[in-house]
């Protein structure tokens, strides 16, 4: 696989996560790309006047740094064999802004993070920062889910075929590419989804007409999915291709437990044009009930509402 040349690892100190660190460090050997390890700072001058008067001399955010450069050199160095042209950097403000901006000053082409956690939905697997990284990151975001796990073993490829959208076309395209690629990669087991559905339920047509248009439409749907797959992955056994009527918010996530996914490339954006709103609903929807890793993608047009200081 080689795609990916300006990596950004975004690590957490509180989260110790041997998979992201492996994803990164051989992703990067692969491609032969730079790699850019940081963690993000809150400000903390507001409370630097409260200081007893024996510490006012100290500087809260010059500590914090300096504690989190250490953490980040003493996770790095048993990968440090890796030959990776590694840097590292702290970065002071609110963490997904920060981590943006720096995506666009660097031309960084993917970022790597673990997910921060349940937050305060019972059963969501991705916090603040990772959803905000989701919805407005000009590069395709990869939360890599806390495992002991350094391999992923299945991988799930959400694609929605328009042959009347080009954009969509380009950006199923992108995600078969990537799934294919990162499948061969580490030698896992590809699956590929294409969930629709048809929500017409009218007393005013008939049974017999309404079952007639519903296997028109899985017709269409089919035939886009095969036109897909014929031009990206040819070769996928059967048995992986998976085409699901029903909500893709919820057979998605469905089918990932079912089958033991550990890691989903998707798209996320919106279709709606409306603005302010970046991530589409059935994506958002996904993102919600997963409990692996997720590499989402964007179009090649998405510009980032994020600006650069």
């Amino acid at each position: 696989m080689e795609r990916f040349k300006n990596i950004l690892l975004v690590v957490n100190s509180q989260i110790e996560n041997p998979a992201a660190l492996t994803c990164a460090f051989s992703l990067a050997k692969n491609n032969n790309a730079q790699l850019t390890i940081i963690d993000v700072v809150k400000e903390t001058s507001r409370y630097q006047p409260i200081l007893p008067e024996s510490v006012k001399n100290i500087n809260l955010h010059d500590i914090l740094v300096e504690e989190k450069g250490e953490h980040i050199k003493h996770i790095v160095r048993p990968f440090q064999k890796e030959g990776v042209k590694t840097s590292i950097k702290i970065l002071t403000g609110i963490p997904f802004l920060e981590i943006i901006r720096e995506v666009i000053r660097k031309d960084h082409d993917l970022v790597i993070i673990t997910p921060e956690g349940k937050s305060e939905f019972k059963d969501m697997l991705f916090g603040t920062t990772t959803m905000n990284l989701m919805r407005k990151c000009p590069c395709p975001v990869w939360a890599v889910k806390p495992s002991s796990h350094t391999r992923f073993s299945k991988i799930l490829a959400a694609v929605d075929p328009d042959p009347g959208d080009r954009k969509n076309i380009a950006l199923n395209g992108k995600i078969l590419e990537l799934s294919s690629s990162l499948a061969e990669m580490q030698k896992s087991e590809l699956h590929i989804v294409h969930a629709w559905d048809f929500q017409i339920r009218s007393a005013m047509i008939p049974k017999h007409t309404m079952d007639g248009i519903i296997e028109e439409v899985r017709t269409m749907h089919s035939a886009g999915f095969e036109e897909l797959l014929g031009k990206y992955v040819p070769d996928i056994p059967e048995s992986r291709l998976h085409l699901i009527r029903g909500e893709a918010g919820i057979e998605i996530p469905r089918l990932a437990k079912e089958n033991d996914v550990d890691l989903i490339v998707m798209g996320t954006f919106s279709r709606s044009g409306i603005p302010g709103l970046l991530i589409g609903n059935a994506a958002e929807k996904i993102l919600y009930r997963v409990d692996c890793s997720v590499l989402a993608v964007k179009p090649a047009e998405f510009v980032s509402p994020v600006t650069v200081k």
